[in-house]
């Protein structure tokens, strides 16, 4: 917590001695978050501008996911076998309960982070974290409020045992197809996978929008670790991963795709209102009828 504590004063120190030499910090910021909204808003309103290949995509998806279901138990049992040996075991910590299960604990560095990006006028800080934010906050809801609540799928793990000990058995076949519509609660937010689809959705935008090198291939690690310790945790089907990563991927490119082109537009060359092959000066000259002044156009 005092590391926390320190990063952030250190940047609020910096913010002020900008404010010092500038009086836009507000204006900056308010452009962050409107850019952001937009991104927002765009998200949740794509399905309406759907082409014919987006719709079949999605389609691919669904039927991808639709093929690797009957081995959804499979993976379930391995699971249960393997999930405190080996590698399962060594990604704990981005296991229900370990440090980076939940992306809410960066909140305080990012916030940090942001405030030195505002500080030093860094358009790329600013640009990664708002992404990321946008992204995220469109993934989430949309989960929530729309996909959740329609589809009802029931988790590996029987709600009721989740945290209180009790040994459940491995899933049989044909428990992967219990849904339910709408859905009846947590137990049955399944489909898609969640936690994936949040880590996919930030890798997939940071990926799109910089040019990050060696560190792509890490973040699409972190991804696959996210998603293999969500089926350890048998919080999810290996097919609602699937579906979750997809998503995320697409909701990360097309905010990506949306910062690049107001990225473009900024930087664009101003054309100025003339003639091509056409310029003009002052002019001072003198000849019989005595000295003139004026402005001198040579094509």
């Amino acid at each position: 917590m005092k590391s926390r504590a320190t990063l952030i004063g250190l940047a609020l120190i910096a913010l002020s001695a900008s404010e010092a030499r500038s009086q836009s910090v507000a204006q900056i910021v308010g452009n962050d978050v409107k850019y952001a909204a937009q991104d927002f808003a765009a998200i949740w309103t794509s399905p309406l501008r759907g082409t014919g290949k987006d719709y079949l995509i999605v389609a691919g998806v669904l039927g991808a996911a639709a093929l690797v279901s009957p081995f959804d138990d499979d993976v379930d049992r391995w699971a249960i076998r393997n999930r405190d040996t080996g590698v399962l075991d060594a990604i704990r910590p981005f296991r229900r309960g370990g440090a980076l299960y939940s992306i809410n604990e960066l909140t305080p560095y990012v916030a940090g982070l942001y405030v030195v990006g505002v500080a030093t006028k860094h358009e790329g800080i600013r640009d990664g974290i708002f992404g990321c934010v946008a992204a995220y906050g469109a993934n989430t809801t949309i989960r929530h409020q729309v996909l959740f609540r329609l589809i009802g799928r029931d988790r590996p793990e029987p709600i009721k045992n989740v945290g209180d000990g009790t040994p459940t058995p491995p899933a049989q076949h044909g428990d992967q197809y219990d849904f339910t519509i709408p859905s009846e609660g947590w137990g049955q937010h399944s489909f898609p996978g969640g936690h994936v689809a949040t880590m996919a959705t930030c890798a997939s935008f940071l990926s799109h929008r910089f040019d990050m090198g060696l560190v792509e291939p890490a973040l699409a690690g972190l991804v696959a670790v996210m998603g293999v310790g969500r089926l350890a945790d048998r919080g999810h089907w290996l097919s609602d991963q699937i579906v979750g990563t997809a998503f995320g991927f697409a909701i990360g490119r097309e905010v990506a795709r949306r910062q690049l082109k107001r990225k473009a537009q900024r930087e664009a060359p101003t054309v100025e209102a003339s003639t091509p092959g056409m310029t003009s000066a002052p002019f001072i000259g003198t000849d019989a009828n005595g000295t003139r002044v004026g402005w001198q156009v040579t094509f």
